[in-house]
């Protein structure tokens, strides 16, 4: 392994949504930042290995909501030759640095819409890739259930989605590894689901960060204090790793997305850890 630092983007910070794709046979590869959006584009800072600088990119697209758009993750997935991201509550957005002023607009189904599932309910979702396929996790919570969504891109060209279970996945019944109790940090979590946070509840709010990359039905989750797993199959929930308050503060987007998937992707089907050191 050999590490390379870039110049500095003019005009650009680090902290701006960031995605990578490479060619491996002839070791060139690109680094794309995203800098802003607006109703029909985005603007990106595009850095080629081969030039060695970075260049200012303004990508049109057909618009879909009424002012700019977000990713859901810091990190963007690359798939297909091209890196993309999931807008909030918006299509998959596929961007190839080559075609340089283009894009490709992945749009949900209907059911895959927040205003699908209810008026009071918060949608926390993320795009992941396993088996060779996109795939969207939605955990749909209120104030008295959480249900885990996972959505399958059966054909990338025309856009078309399918659930990956007959009913959602409820967590109301699921048993918790460790009772959970309320501290100014955590209560910042939660504080749109509960209504008394002195109470001592068993009530927590995962974010969901990626399927295991050979099974689509073992779903990783972020806790304010811990990363645990859970297996749709059998509804088996399992920790993997806890972390440290310092570590948990701070953090846009889904923690921990740049780190939890390259960690995955490292070992076979068979040598899953059930634990892990500390990140």
């Amino acid at each position: 392994m050999q590490w390379t630092r870039l110049p500095d983007p003019c005009g650009a910070t680090w902290g701006l949504p960031i995605g990578l794709i490479g060619n491996g046979t002839k070791g060139l590869y690109h680094v794309v930042m995203l800098e802003m959006s607006t109703q029909s584009c985005f603007r990106l800072f595009s850095f080629d290995s081969m030039l060695g600088t970075w260049k200012g990119v303004g990508v049109q697209h057909p618009p879909w909501s009424q002012s700019g758009w977000c990713p859901t993750q810091y990190q963007a997935l690359p798939f297909k030759g091209a890196l993309h991201w999931l807008a909030e509550d918006g299509p998959v957005v596929a961007y190839n640095p080559n075609d340089q002023n283009t894009c490709l607009l992945i749009h949900r189904s209907h059911d895959m819409s927040h205003a699908s599932y209810g008026a009071d309910v918060i949608v926390s979702e993320t795009l992941t890739v396993s088996t060779g396929h996109l795939r969207i996790l939605q955990l749909v919570a209120s104030v008295d259930h959480q249900h885990l969504y996972i959505w399958t891109l059966v054909d990338y060209k025309r856009s078309i989605w399918r659930r990956e279970h007959d009913d959602p996945i409820s967590f109301t019944d699921l048993p918790w590894l460790q009772d959970w109790t309320f501290s100014d940090l955590n209560y910042m979590f939660m504080s749109r689901f509960v209504t008394h946070p002195e109470t001592r509840k068993r009530i927590l709010y995962p974010k969901p960060l990626c399927c295991h990359p050979y099974n689509p039905l073992l779903v990783y989750f972020c806790l304010p204090e811990s990363i645990v797993s859970l297996d749709v199959a059998t509804r088996q929930m399992k920790l993997i790793t806890t972390l440290s308050k310092s570590s948990t503060q701070g953090v846009h987007w889904n923690e921990y997305d740049k780190v939890i998937p390259m960690t995955m992707h490292l070992s076979n089907p068979g040598s899953w850890p059930r634990t892990a050191e500390t990140l």
